[in-house]
This record gives C-alpha cells, structure tokens and sequence, in this order.
C-alpha cells in the first residue's frame, strides 16, 4: 500500500517552486508515495503543477485562526507516514500541532546569520556551516531519516493546455525562430526589489535594435503600469503580456523564451523551473540568503552600496532617495550581460 505523505509550504510563489527540488528526492525515497501539498490559496494552481504532488490542500490567505484549526483537525484524520512542514512559520505549525510523531524535523532556515547581515552587516555565516542555497536546505530532512538526497533542478510540469493558450498569447512571435524570444519581468512584490522601469525599457530598446530580439513582458496586475512604460518605448519587437495571463500560461511563455531577465521576484525561481536561463536583478538582499538563480547558464547582476541587505525578503522601503541598490545597476552592464548571454546560447545550438 503506497504511504501517503504531507508536505507543507504555503507561500511564496519563488518557494513553492524551490520545493520542486525536495519532491522529487522524496518521490525517489519514498517510490509510489501518494504526497499531499498544502499551501495558500491563490498559489494552489502553481502546486498543482509540482512534480509528484497528488493532491493540493489550499488555506486561504484570509483566513483566521478557526478555518487553520478546521484545517488540521482535517489533516490530523490521513494516518500519514511522514509530514514535512517546509515553511515553518506559525501558520503551518498550527496544522501541524496535531500531526505528533509524523512530523519531521525541519531545515535550518538560517535565521540568526541573516539577522546579523541585515542589522550588523556582519557575515557571520561561515560560523553556521557556510552559505546553503533555500532548495538545499529543503532536503535537510530526508537527510535526518537517513537519505542521502539528490539536489535536482527545480521544476515544474506545465500543462499542455498552458501551453496553447500560451503560443494564442504571443501569436507570430510563438514561431518565428529568426530571432530569440526574451522574456522581460519588470515586477516584484517588493518595490525596493525593482529594478526602474525605464531602465528596463532602454534595455528592451537595444536587446530589439543590436540583438534583433523579439521580447515579451509577463507579470501581475499590479505590472502592468510598467509593462505598458517597457512596451512603449520597445515598439512593435515587444508583446505585452502582463496582467493577461494565469501562473501557469506564465510559466508556459516564459519556457519558450531563449533568455529571461528578472528582478529577484518568485517569476525568476518559475523561469529557471521550466529550464530558462535568467539574468536576475539583486539588490536590497543578499546571496547568502538562498535565492540566487542557480542554473549554469544563468547570471545575476547586483551592485551593493553599504546599507545592502536592508531587509531579508526586500519588504523594508529603501531608506535612501538614490535606491542605490538597483540603480547601480546600469543599463549598460545589463545589455552586456543578456547581449553575451544570447551570444553563448546562440554558439550552443
């Protein structure tokens, strides 16, 4: 009888996708394993299309202390043979105060090395055993059952029919292959994490008239006030996508494209989930943090001034009028990076 098996991580949208790595280990540990994924609502979609994952168990975002408790006394009826609670926050230990024994222990989320480079800016994290990348740590508690876990790419499973509404989307540029496709996200969550829109739209300018790229914006609703900036000044080369499209039809444009230039934002981790190269903007965070993009193709570009990192997710607002962080961030620097990019990904076939 397959062991059913209980995974929690309720958000972010850039996590989610980072325990793509932990699921296909435990798929591997655990052969025919039946897993259950809990996360908020509005990311259900997206953990539908993690790899192994049965069955998605949404809490919604506004909910209060009653509906979390009708959740767990739910969750608490499954005899599950291991529960591993990848968030750790007050939200997932209360669905899991009932679970005992099959909880898991957890990963170190490395909060007191973080807590000094942001108010100390002191790197203490050789102390705690180095730097280890969010997708890493995940693994940490297949390793305490005795496994010896696989660190796989992250990944998602696209649906075909994201697919096609995908290739609608885009129209003639799904299949004109005379030049590369560019997915551009000016967007994050954070406004400190954004690198400005009119750079973005320079950037877009030249990618269009010396590379001959053909570009695509993708983001929320929220992006679609700088998408609409970017799309302007990038003229006809450019199709804007923001605010159109669903995670998953996202994720279906942004894996036909050659190249996909982000800022640190939860789209960068679906980017690389679906085999794209990125070039990631950083600034307000640091790499010791995790979440630096990871493939060998890819690249980040990040210019600190002293005060960098000033938050651990970017959420404080930047205490300087310049936002150093992103506009030491050059247009120039950032052609250089995607034109030398298309380059190498053009010479490898």
């Amino acid at each position: 009888m397959a062991e059913d098996i209980l995974v929690l991580r309720l958000s972010s949208l850039g996590d989610v996708v980072l325990t793509s790595s932990f699921l296909q280990s435990a798929a591997e540990h655990f052969p025919g394993a039946r897993i259950t994924f809990v996360v908020r609502d509005d990311l259900s979609e997206l953990a539908g299309a993690l790899p192994h994952v049965a069955e998605v168990v949404p809490v919604r975002r506004a909910g209060g202390l009653g509906e979390l408790r009708v959740t767990a006394g739910a969750l608490a009826r499954t005899p599950w043979a291991h529960v591993f609670d990848l968030h750790r926050s007050l939200r997932s230990r209360l669905l899991t105060l009932r679970l005992g024994p099959r909880l898991r222990p957890g990963f170190d989320k490395q909060e007191l090395p973080r807590w000094m480079l942001v108010h100390c800016k002191r790197d203490i994290y050789a102390r705690f055993g180095g730097s280890t990348p969010m997708r890493e740590r995940m693994l940490a508690p297949l390793g305490r059952l005795g496994f010896a876990p696989r660190l796989h790419p992250t990944r998602l499973v696209v649906p075909a029919a994201a697919r096609a509404r995908a290739a609608t989307a885009l129209g003639p540029s799904a299949t004109d292959a005379r030049a590369p496709l560019v997915g551009l996200v000016p967007g994050a969550r954070w406004p400190s994490k954004r690198w400005p829109a009119e750079r973005y739209a320079a950037l877009a300018t030249r990618l269009a008239a010396e590379c001959g790229a053909r570009l695509v914006l993708v983001g929320g609703a929220a992006d679609r006030e700088a998408c609409s900036e970017v799309a302007r000044a990038a003229g006809p080369s450019c199709t804007d996508l923001a605010g159109e499209l669903g995670i998953l039809e996202t994720a279906a444009v942004l894996e036909r494209c050659a190249l996909v230039i982000a800022n640190d934002s939860g789209l960068l981790h679906v980017a690389e989930a679906v085999g794209r190269p990125v070039l990631g903007f950083f600034g307000p965070t640091a790499p010791q943090f995790g979440y630096t993009p990871y493939r060998a193709a890819s690249r980040m570009l990040r210019q600190p001034p002293p005060c960098s990192p000033c938050s651990k997710n970017g959420s404080r607002p930047c205490s300087r009028p310049t936002h150093e962080c992103m506009e030491n961030i050059s247009v120039g620097s950032a052609f250089a990076a995607a034109a030398d990019m298309l380059q190498q990904l053009a010479t490898a076939g």
